[in-house]
């Protein structure tokens, strides 16, 4: 095939909420397949939100969090997809947390994980993470891709990484909104150094007093952010891939509301 529809969940996931986001998860999951879409993004830490600790603490992260992850993959098997899911992990030998994004493919299996690198140990809500060791490109199917979680973006050089291991499309879960930090135009830049496009899952939204309903889900290559949506509601974003020429068909996102 010389295209991939691809789904971004542009979603607004509760804090500290679970169940709810589980269930809203599913559904834009459904809601992207059904539209066509065989490769499915999602936002950093989306099974929790961002400020999941202040709400419910770390003891969920274990047995119960995998027991999701293997019911999503279930749900990738049953609908042929790959999906991307990023939540929160607890290494089942050293006990240690981590920030993690999930690659299950459409055989109901994980093909790799990318444990965040850049998190900042100071802030309350990122200071329950361990920080991430590896840094590999996972083969799936459709491609191989490299992963990046947020600010691991910042710096070009665990982009150059992945590029000098073979990544095809560097892929990242995100929650940055312009404020009070903004991602300025890292993608762009991580796009034009490393020749590889990137795609930005991002979400939408408001957290203790972080308004996300300015950042913005992207597609850039060469340098230049070829599509972007920002705004507020959760919504599935769809493009089609052209593997040959690199670059989406279509100038803007599709964007389908989940409700």
């Amino acid at each position: 095939m010389n295209t991939l529809k691809v789904a971004m969940l542009h979603l607004d996931p509760r804090p500290g909420e679970l169940e709810y986001n589980r269930a809203f998860i599913e559904r834009a999951v459904r809601l992207a397949a059904d539209k066509g879409a065989k490769f499915i993004l999602t936002p950093e830490l989306v099974e929790s939100g961002y400020h999941f600790p202040d709400h419910i603490g770390t003891d969920w992260i274990g047995e119960g969090s995998r027991a999701w992850l293997d019911r999503m993959s279930g749900t990738a098997a049953e609908l042929g997809v790959t999906i991307l899911i990023a939540t929160a992990e607890r290494d089942e030998s050293t006990g240690l947390l981590h920030n993690t994004v999930f690659a299950l493919t459409d055989k109901g299996e994980i093909a790799g994980k990318h444990r965040k690198i850049n998190i900042h140990p100071a802030h309350c809500a990122e200071s329950w993470a361990d920080i991430g060791q590896a840094l590999e490109v996972i083969d799936l199917p459709e491609l191989r891709i490299g992963v990046l979680i947020c600010a691991d973006a910042w710096r070009p050089s665990l982009a150059a990484a992945l590029a000098a291991k073979g990544a095809e499309i560097i892929i990242s879960a995100a929650n940055w909104g312009e404020k009070p930090c903004p991602p300025s135009n890292c993608w762009e830049h991580r796009s034009q150094e490393t020749g590889i496009p990137v795609w930005v899952c991002n979400r939408t939204g408001d957290e203790h007093q972080l308004n996300f309903e300015d950042a913005s889900s992207v597609v850039a290559a060469g340098g230049e952010r070829l599509l972007s949506h920002a705004g507020p509601g959760s919504v599935v974003l769809l493009f089609d891939w052209d593997h040959k020429l690199k670059t989406p068909l279509q100038t803007e996102f599709e964007a389908v509301p989940v409700t």
